[in-house]
């Protein structure tokens, strides 16, 4: 529950640790892909950042029952805001708690003082839709009294004790099982370290259903171990095909990152040097967590940062940077996070997190396998879409300016990644492929919509069969701009809202349309 105990999670027994593969765009490299192995999934795993988006990206989702005014009241009833922001945009009695971070490095400080001088403007609350998304200033957190909030803290351990709920922790479920008339009836799981691969049955009571909630990997991975998927592709498993759907695990999205890295003069600021006493863990500010909830442990490191436009934007702000009081160990942001746990002393200095916010470029994920014990083939896509490319270049540019403004003052240092020798546009994308990682908001693989592309319906049923639902991420037909816990809760709320009252279902209806297509190529069709 230690929000900065994320350092410890990456790549640990806490972690699916899934890898993409061979990245086309990025000089063939597989990428390390974090989601969270625990009760509450990735996130109690990733760095609590409390964003929605903009109105725009849900109005632009084109979704009967899901444009940001149909989609606000639900954010607000899921939301306990302890900051006593605008009420319009906020709610208070909810369970999903946003806060502030309890504690401020003099870096990040420094950081706002910095972004304002440069020219980006200054945002008090990224999540009130009455203004633009731009401008820098401290991201919000979901965190209640100093600790992580996540979905089994928030939801899952109040209702632990009513008599309608079980909790079976150490399972896998294999597939969803089905009756001759494509309707659900239950699920077949087993226990994971059983070396018998002995299987169970969970039968539904009539008129149930199986809600999937494993996020954008292990939900496609589900369906189409249950033969809900291209068939070609399950035959190549001998699947048997319950419904053709070529769309299962495609639309695969993520927001790519780079950073730009600075050392500093000034000894012992970052926050890697706090956390380090002669080389050892500092037991000041774990004290000062456990006593008072708050210090440095607070934080995830990255709760300061800006929404820019750049010259690649088409409309809403395209580039979201994430400060860190720190200096980098890799460009590899993710190598970094699993690097810190290992040294025992970290220099000083500050970084930019480039992340393309509402990225385009899409992957998909294929089953390697029958069998949900093993992992998926995942193909991120990164870098496949022009546009995120040179996001990511202009994201780098910016970095580097904000890194070398005066304004920094005592705190200013030389640039260590990219590095003096990275000077070209055509350098800099070198550099982006080949240190390009995870901002960890993978989404899309089961895509919601009305269209031939669609895996399910706007009230989140599979389509082509029946008794069967997508509650996760992997529902968003397009990525939101910024991170995306928040909206993954309001996706849950309004699946809970449909199973409740079938009035405030959007449609239980597929309208049969072509696939979105280039208006050239439509006319020639």
């Amino acid at each position: 529950r230690i929000p900065a105990g994320i350092l410890r999670l990456f790549r640990s027994k806490y972690d699916w640790q899934h890898e993409s593969g061979g990245e086309r765009y990025c000089n063939g490299r597989t990428i390390f892909l974090q989601r969270g192995k625990v009760l509450g999934g990735s996130s109690c795993t990733n760095v609590c950042l409390h964003h929605r988006g903009s109105a725009e990206d849900y109005d632009e989702w084109n979704l009967p029952g899901w444009s940001a005014a149909e989609v606000l009241p639900f954010f607000k009833l899921t939301q306990k805001d302890t900051t006593g922001r605008t009420p319009e945009f906020h709610g208070k009695d909810g369970q999903w708690v946003m806060s502030e971070v309890r504690y401020q490095n003099p870096l990040s400080k420094r950081f706002l003082e910095v972004g304002e001088a440069y020219g980006l403007g200054t945002n008090n609350d990224f999540n009130d839709w009455s203004h633009p998304q731009d401008g820098v200033g401290r991201f919000q957190v979901s965190e209640s009294n100093g600790e992580r909030c996540s979905g089994a803290t928030a939801f899952l351990e109040k209702a632990l004790k009513r008599k309608n709920l079980t909790v079976r922790t150490g399972t896998m479920v294999r597939k969803i099982n089905f009756d001759g008339s494509k309707t659900a009836v239950g699920v077949s799981y087993d226990l994971m370290g059983d070396d018998t691969c002995t299987q169970f049955n969970a039968r539904l009571k009539k008129g149930g259903e199986v809600l999937v909630t494993g996020g954008a990997i292990a939900s496609p991975q589900l369906l189409m171990c249950s033969g809900i998927g291209p068939s070609k592709h399950l035959a190549e498993f001998g699947i048997p095909v319950v419904h053709d759907n070529p769309n299962v695990g495609q639309n695969l999205q993520d927001h790519p990152a780079a950073v730009v890295s600075f050392n500093t003069k000034k000894k012992g600021v970052s926050v890697t040097s706090l956390l380090r006493l002669f080389g050892m863990t500092n037991p000041f500010p774990v004290l000062k967590w456990f006593l008072f909830k708050s210090g440095l442990l607070t934080s995830t490191g990255c709760d300061h940062g800006a929404f820019v436009r750049t010259a690649s934007s088409t409309g809403q702000p395209d580039l979201q940077i994430r400060f860190l009081a720190a200096r980098a160990l890799s460009p590899d942001g993710m190598t970094t996070f699993t690097q810190f746990r290992n040294s025992k002393n970290h220099p000083d200095g500050y970084s930019f997190q480039s992340v393309a916010c509402r990225a385009k470029s899409q992957g998909s994920v294929r089953l390697s396998s029958s069998n949900t014990h093993v992992r998926p083939c995942i193909d991120a896509g990164y870098l496949s879409n022009e546009a995120d490319l040179q996001t990511l270049i202009e994201g780098i540019k910016l970095g580097r300016k904000l890194g070398n403004h005066p304004k920094w003052g005592e705190y200013l240092g030389e640039e260590v990644f990219p590095g003096p020798a990275v000077k070209t546009d055509k350098q800099i994308a070198e550099y982006i492929k080949d240190t390009v990682h995870t901002a960890n908001a993978l989404t899309g693989t089961c895509k919601m919509g009305t269209g031939k592309d669609a895996v399910v319906t706007p009230d989140l049923r599979v389509i082509g069969v029946k008794g069967v639902r997508v509650c996760d991420s992997s529902v968003f037909p397009h990525i939101p701009g910024g991170q995306t816990a928040t909206p993954t809760v309001m996706i849950a709320e309004r699946g809970a809202a449909f199973l409740r009252s079938p009035s405030f279902e959007a449609t239980t209806e597929v309208m049969v349309e072509p696939a979105t297509m280039p208006k050239a190529a439509a006319a020639i069709a």
